[in-house]
């Protein structure tokens, strides 16, 4: 019982990090209509192909499409047709008198209440022989159930929320608890400080690593015109966010390299706790404050909204803030073992 007590945040850990991985590779994407000809409306009887992603639009299934005004409906579309499980085709007769503000098109099916396609901006009714006045045409939006959220230009890279944002709040939670323990030890001098110090940056160093892999991933299929997993080129991409994590993952190489070359253990200690500091507040800088100060891609960032207001909708916070705080526990876990394994070492050293 006793045991139980003492560990339960390491089960807590693995069950977060279970929970994380089998609904980000299990859970399918809410469907989504991906594309659209032709690109607009004309006044009268238009055929407009809609091209989606997850869909599974079945022969012989009841679909329903309108045009909508704040929910109303005002065009219905006619004759759909089937051509495969992620196209099909409706026909639209367009009045002539339509309200010039934003219209909806909306799709239902027999399987989904709600069926959610993503905005599409390039779309517009024309309302006049004028070709400057129309009505611009997008898609409600809306999750289906607990599918993850299929958003424009993610799609299926959005699954990676659930391992780049939460590996790198890990690091900086963990490199936050090796500063305070630089800082204590250059208060006692106690070198079990400077052990946990030393592991906690350690470790820091790891999930900075696989923060920059996870993230130059996803940079590379949503931001590089370079989408081919084989190609050499865009796997970085000019960003200020990015470059600023590559600089404190530098940053905290040195740390150890200056560990390395130092022999005396105390000085080393001293030393390396004093760089410990400034490369906390470094970090904090390059990652935190620069990003905020200029364009950066990440959302949040250089006047891109935040997930929050985007993509972080009911579906993904009830996966995304365990991620969060499993893989922080587990970076805990990680640093608590390397401190006890440093401890064995270090008094079988003396013996």
């Amino acid at each position: 019982m006793n045991g139980i007590k003492k560990h339960w945040w390491k089960a807590l850990a693995v069950i977060l990090l279970v929970y994380t991985i089998a609904f980000s590779f299990l859970v399918p994407l809410s469907p989504k209509i991906s594309s659209a000809s032709p690109k607009s409306l004309e006044i009268g009887s238009n055929t407009l192909t809609l091209t989606g992603y997850n869909t599974g639009f079945l022969e012989g299934e009841k679909i329903y499409a309108c045009l909508e005004f704040e929910k109303k409906p005002l065009v219905l579309g006619e004759n759909i047709e089937v051509l495969s499980e992620n196209k099909i085709r409706v026909d639209f007769t367009v009045p002539e008198k339509l309200p010039s503000k934003v219209l909806n098109l909306r799709l239902n099916t027999t399987r989904f209440n709600s069926f959610a396609p993503e905005l599409i901006k390039a779309y517009s009714v024309k309302i006049a022989n004028d070709s400057s006045q129309y009505t611009t045409l997008t898609f409600s939006s809306s999750a289906n159930n607990f599918d993850i959220p299929n958003r424009l230009q993610l799609n299926e890279t959005i699954r990676n929320l659930m391992f780049h944002v939460p590996m790198w709040f890990a690091m900086m939670i963990i490199l936050g608890i090796s500063v305070w323990y630089s800082i204590k030890y250059l208060n006692t001098f106690d070198i079990k400080y400077d052990i946990i110090a030393r592991e906690a940056v350690n470790i820091g160093l790891l999930f900075a690593f696989l923060g920059l892999i996870t993230g130059s991933i996803w940079a590379k299929f949503t931001w590089s015109e370079h989408t081919n997993l084989f190609t050499t080129s865009g796997w970085w991409v000019n960003d200020v966010k990015l470059n600023g994590a590559a600089i404190t993952t530098l940053i905290y190489l040195a740390y150890r390299i200056l560990r390395s070359s130092l022999q005396e253990e105390s000085q080393k200690a001293k030393v390396s706790a004093v760089y410990n500091i400034f490369a906390f507040v470094l970090m904090i800088v390059f990652i935190m404050i620069l990003p905020r100060l200029t364009d950066s891609l990440h959302p949040g960032n250089g006047g891109n909204p935040a997930f929050g207001k985007y993509d972080l909708d009911n579906t993904l916070r009830m996966v995304f803030y365990p991620a969060v705080l499993g893989w922080i526990l587990l970076g805990v876990w990680m640093v608590n073992l390397k401190k006890r394994i440093s401890n064995i070492e270090n008094t079988l050293d003396y013996e």
